[in-house]
């Protein structure tokens, strides 16, 4: 059976990948929860290249194996998306990619041109926020940010996107910002703000 192959990249060929199967499924996704990291390789330790707004359809152009990452193009940009967090109505209802993305024809892609990361361990698993939730950040004052930004911490990984209204695992340490009510962690790359409480994030350096 002869098997089609394309690739699709960013324009540094950051986060290409190889497609193979018979023909590329025309599916298109969003995230329901807000501003989906979209990385430049499939996993969390992967730089941040774009993010998905809330409810904005994007296509799919291709899932790992285990279709725990798809590859998902928004705008100019090629890059990975977490799978457990993409939703899709293409087959009439809407379902989770992880769940339905073999059902709907998404071809497997093995990724290339992607830099190897240090697969260091994740200190526990972030609790997502509810599907059908849309969680607004809150509006830190620039001394804020400025601090959180300019500390130098340790960055810890934990399994689970980075997104406001996630809660972080109990491992993941945290550090207070003098003159704010919220503490502020480094996980997965990005900064956040989190109210400690809770330990929810309430806001996403960017």
């Amino acid at each position: 059976m002869q098997r089609e192959h394309a690739v699709i990249g960013l324009a540094s060929v950051v986060g290409a990948v190889l497609f193979t199967g018979s023909a590329l499924a025309a599916v298109a996704v969003f995230s329901p929860t807000g501003h989906l990291n979209v990385r430049s390789g499939p996993g969390f330790q992967y730089p941040v290249v774009a993010q998905m707004p809330a409810n904005a359809r994007f296509p799919v152009t291709g899932c790992i194996q285990d279709y725990s990452w798809c590859s998902v193009v928004v705008g100019s940009v090629t890059g990975w998306a977490s799978a457990p967090y993409l939703v899709t109505d293409a087959g009439g209802k809407p379902t989770n990619l992880q769940v339905s993305g073999a059902q709907l024809g998404i071809p497997i892609v093995v990724p290339t041109g992607v830099a190897a990361v240090v697969a260091t361990p994740p200190v526990g698993a972030m609790v997502a926020v509810p599907p059908a939730a849309v969680v607004e950040p809150v509006i830190p004052a620039p001394e804020v940010l400025s601090y959180v930004v300019g500390q130098p911490i340790q960055q810890v990984f934990v399994d689970g996107e980075v997104m406001v209204g996630a809660t972080l695992p109990a491992a993941v340490p945290v550090y207070p910002v003098p003159t704010s009510p919220y503490v502020y962690s480094y996980i997965n790359g990005q900064r956040v703000l989190v109210e400690p409480a809770a330990r929810r994030i309430v806001y996403v350096v960017r």
